[in-house]
């Protein structure tokens, strides 16, 4: 298969399950969750739709992993390499560290650029200018709180809904489906697949594809910043990494402590 199909592939993948598929399922689950009782009987029926959305989003990924491997011929190995080697294991717990810490900064940066150049202009008399400072220092804290709230909006609500009702191992496990389906997605299988383009194709196919998926779903535009900040600096990461040693495993790992961390 050449390159531009492979690509093409890819880019399909991304629009037919992650854009259109993705919101048909979660469609028809929320009308499950309607008429269903499944749960505890302390669930209401919104906790039960993001439930049951995120466990429909994980079972769906493993499937889209599924064909794709089969689709590009590339082995089962993918899927468990790296696994013996403890040390990549505790090296990818800090990298996810890192990029959280990194991806948190690049928001905050922007959230304050953004905010500055929307701010009001100069006061009345000097009298009030005590006031008026507390005004905007109140201002400028509601509307940080009003960006973060809106982070935690979209699909992130899922996995805070998953970490809120269920045991723990069973929401870090519905999580760790779907982050390590997003590795073998976006890492294993496309640059693996596309590794004979060179870098420069490989890369970029991979980072925009991944930053663009991450949008999917938000409320507004605001709360989507966080996860396509997270995503740019998870793709660029995890994309170099992942082209000089390409072991998904660590990745994996990595990506959970980021998301883990990110949403609690």
């Amino acid at each position: 298969m050449s390159t531009p199909l492979r690509v093409l592939v890819l880019v399909t993948v991304v629009i037919v399950y992650y854009w259109l598929g993705k919101a048909l399922l979660f469609r028809a689950v929320r009308r499950l969750a309607a008429v269903t009782r499944v749960g505890p009987a302390r669930w209401g029926t919104a906790q039960r739709a993001d439930v049951f959305e995120l466990a429909a989003a994980g079972a769906s990924h493993v499937v889209v992993v599924a064909v794709l491997l089969a689709v590009s011929g590339i082995g089962p190995g993918i899927l468990v390499g790296g696994l013996g080697r403890p040390e990549l294991l505790a090296l990818g717990a800090l990298l996810g560290a890192g990029e959280l810490a990194i991806g948190s900064l690049l928001c905050r940066a922007l959230i304050e650029v953004r905010l500055a150049g929307g701010g009001g202009g100069g006061g009345g008399g000097g009298g009030g200018g005590g006031s008026v400072r507390s005004r905007a220092r109140e201002d400028h804290g509601m509307s940080l709180r009003s960006w973060l709230g809106r982070s935690r909006g979209g699909w992130i609500r899922h996995h805070l809904t998953a970490l809120k009702v269920l045991p723990l191992w069973a929401a870090l496990g519905l999580t760790g489906v779907q982050v390590a389906s997003e590795e073998l997605v976006f890492r294993g299988i496309a640059l693996t697949w596309l590794r004979d383009a060179g870098p420069a194709v490989a890369l970029t196919t991979s980072i925009v594809l991944f930053v663009v998926m991450q949008a999917f779903f938000m409320s507004s535009w605001r709360g989507a910043m966080f996860p396509v900040v997270g995503g740019v600096v998870m793709g660029v990461v995890h994309g170099l990494v992942f082209w000089a040693v390409p072991d998904v495993v660590p990745l994996v790992v990595a990506h959970v402590v980021f998301f883990v961390f990110a949403v609690i």
